[in-house]
């Protein structure tokens, strides 16, 4: 997590730097200037998937976390984010607000109480085969790369303001992220994690079903709602209104909440366990191409590169043919 948190802070300076020296107003732009049209057909194409490998992800991960009890809000969650979809809404801050803090609540409650959770020695798991996964599903975590163009502009391509808002807007999620992960690996002993990893769950799917875990189980269950819920809304959101931008005006408001929404939603509701699967998809394959290698070819064409620029390329495209193959 440490190394591909650093690899992919540095993409995203590359990805700074290039819109600094472009004055790009998004990355369609970018990449096209820098690759030419083959770069942006590339970009158009894995990040419409990307987007959408996340979004059945997420419907297929609440699924799978609230199977065990009476859950009936997923689909009444089609309908709101239909909704907002329908309505044109292009942000939800407010709301966005109140569900950063049900995060942030559920987040302090679960450190506490698993804390207190008797410590088991970790042994680690030695297959490539779940590095390889484990490194695509981790990628997941750190795709920041489609704001740069607007964090560039909002901050008057200051480049020193610039790296700061990246580096402090990513270290707080990456904390929270290893911290979180090592209070439930204390609960779970290898041979559970590799249970959950072949059926797809989540970690607070496995720890329901163990003895005297209830009570993180259940607040593992709300910090995993909000977590989702959050990402989802926002996920849908730019997904629709890229559609719209893309349709015509007769179909702007049906096919952008049938793509966004219901489509995702019917195949987490078909298939509700690939829920690890797609993670790896959306990460070792598109997020990894556009986070990861095209801001590195777009480096190596346009500008001076150096060494490390091409081990970084190497390493993602590792990643990249790991995780088809």
């Amino acid at each position: 997590m440490i190394v591909l948190y650093i690899a992919m802070l540095y993409t995203g300076q590359v990805l700074a730097k290039l819109v600094v020296r472009t004055r790009s107003s998004d990355l369609p732009s970018l990449f096209r200037g820098t690759l030419g049209k083959p770069g942006l057909m590339i970009f158009c194409i894995t990040y419409f998937t990307l987007f959408f490998c996340l979004l059945v992800a997420y419907w297929t991960g609440l699924g799978s976390i609230f199977s065990k009890i009476a859950f009936p809000c997923r689909e009444c969650l089609v309908l709101f984010v239909a909704i907002i979809l329908f309505q044109g809404f292009r942000s939800i801050g407010p709301l966005n607000a109140l569900l950063t803090g049900g995060v942030i609540i559920s987040f302090g409650v679960l450190v506490a109480l698993m804390l207190h959770v008797k410590g088991e020695t970790l042994i680690g798991i030695g297959s490539l085969a779940v590095l390889n996964r484990s490194l695509a599903v981790i990628l997941c975590s750190y795709g920041f790369h489609a704001a740069v163009p607007f964090v560039c502009w909002q901050l008057n391509f200051d480049e020193k303001l610039i790296r700061k808002a990246m580096l402090w807007g990513t270290l707080f999620p990456f904390l929270f992220n290893i911290i979180i992960l090592l209070v439930s690996f204390r609960a779970l002993n290898p041979v559970e994690l590799s249970e959950g990893l072949a059926q797809g769950l989540p970690i607070f799917a496995i720890l329901c079903e163990k003895e005297g875990m209830q009570l993180c189980a259940l607040w593992g269950q709300i910090f995993s709602f909000f977590a989702i819920i959050t990402s989802l809304i926002g996920v849908s959101l730019t997904l629709g209104n890229a559609l719209q931008d893309c349709c015509s005006e007769k179909s702007s408001r049906i096919f952008p909440i049938v793509m966004s929404v219901l489509l995702p939603f019917l195949i987490s509701v078909y298939n509700p366990s690939i829920f690890i699967r797609t993670l790896e998809f959306a990460g070792g394959i598109f997020l990894n191409i556009i986070a990861g290698i095209l801001p590195l070819l777009a480096k190596i064409k346009t500008m001076r590169a150096h060494p490390m620029d091409f081990m970084l390329l190497a390493g993602f495209l590792y990643i990249l043919g790991a995780t088809i193959l």
